[in-house]
């Protein structure tokens, strides 16, 4: 068999720079980064102080801890060529997503924890490329005071939903409607402001069979009246308050209304056949004096 001969610098300059690129980037997918541990496809790089992911993460990981670190934002387009990721910890981060925030699209992610960070919004776009996505954890954090309507609709395989210990008043009865596969839901600890709007999240609740194991600590902050209930007692009294119902007084009132109306409607009428009368007598007794006096012989 004869020697592999390589080109010379000289003679093929594009070539050597094309292979040194497919050299480095191979190098890349195989390496594991400097500040990291990495078993098989599992690279662990928690308790680094990191404020950047490291760049020479492996093609090949399977599994990624990120936790407890100083990391803000996730390199977008580094992390979606983690084709074979599934499991992703970014706990104890700073990390912060606004209303156009759109998660990486790792493909085969199935687990994602993103606990103890600085999350504000969830929107149907945040994890809409996440379609395989069965666990998310977004317990922790603090400044997550709105998940909007139908934000889950792309992520129909998940089963596991950690939302406690947020700052959510609010989730909307569609929320979590059609995860036909969820099966349990944490929200505790949230400040919630069972008012007449958070009824219909609350008839979902009653009615669903997902398992919410927290339930005696899910307490309403808002309003007054409810304050410190369960959502579970609270939606009786949001039934009897914010529903049409009738008490005595409003069957009284009703009462004196249509007592009203009747003579209402009585004396309209009677001014109404007055004034007709008046209107049409003087007229009547006109017409009968010309017939008498056409008539009358001459």
């Amino acid at each position: 068999m004869g020697r592999l001969l390589l080109p010379s610098f000289g003679a093929s300059t594009p070539l050597w720079i094309a292979v040194l690129i497919v050299i480095k980037w191979t190098g890349k997918g195989l390496s594991c980064p400097a500040t990291c541990s990495c078993v098989e496809n599992s690279v662990d790089c928690s308790r680094k102080s990191l404020d950047k992911v490291p760049v020479s993460i492996p093609l090949t990981t399977r599994e990624l801890i990120l936790s407890d670190n100083k990391l803000v934002t996730l390199p977008i387009l580094e992390m979606s060529y983690l084709n074979e990721l599934v499991y992703l910890d970014c706990s104890h981060n700073l990390l912060e997503m606004g209303l156009d925030f759109t998660f990486p699209g790792i493909v085969k992610l199935t687990y994602l924890d993103l606990s103890f960070n600085r999350i504000s919004f969830v929107t149907p776009h945040t994890f809409s490329q996440l379609n395989r996505l069965v666990l998310l954890n977004l317990s922790n954090n603090p400044l997550l005071v709105e998940v909007k309507d139908r934000s889950f609709d792309s992520n129909p395989l998940l089963r596991f939903v950690d939302m406690s210990d947020c700052g959510l008043t609010y989730i909307g009865g569609e929320l979590f409607r059609d995860l036909r596969n969820l099966h349990t839901l944490k929200l505790k600890g949230n400040p919630w402001n069972c008012d007449c709007s958070f009824l219909e999240f609350c008839n979902w609740l009653k009615k669903t069979d997902v398992v919410y194991p927290d339930a005696e600590e899910m307490i309403c902050n808002k309003p007054e009246l409810l304050k410190g209930l369960t959502i579970n007692v609270a939606e009786t009294k949001l039934h009897y308050h914010c529903l049409v119902h009738l008490d005595f007084q409003d069957f009284a009132f009703l009462g004196l209304l249509a007592i009203f109306i009747f003579f209402g409607g009585t004396l309209v009428a009677w001014l109404v056949g007055v004034f007709a009368v008046i209107y049409y007598h003087p007229v009547t007794k006109v017409d009968e004096e010309l017939e008498e006096e056409e008539y009358s012989p001459i």
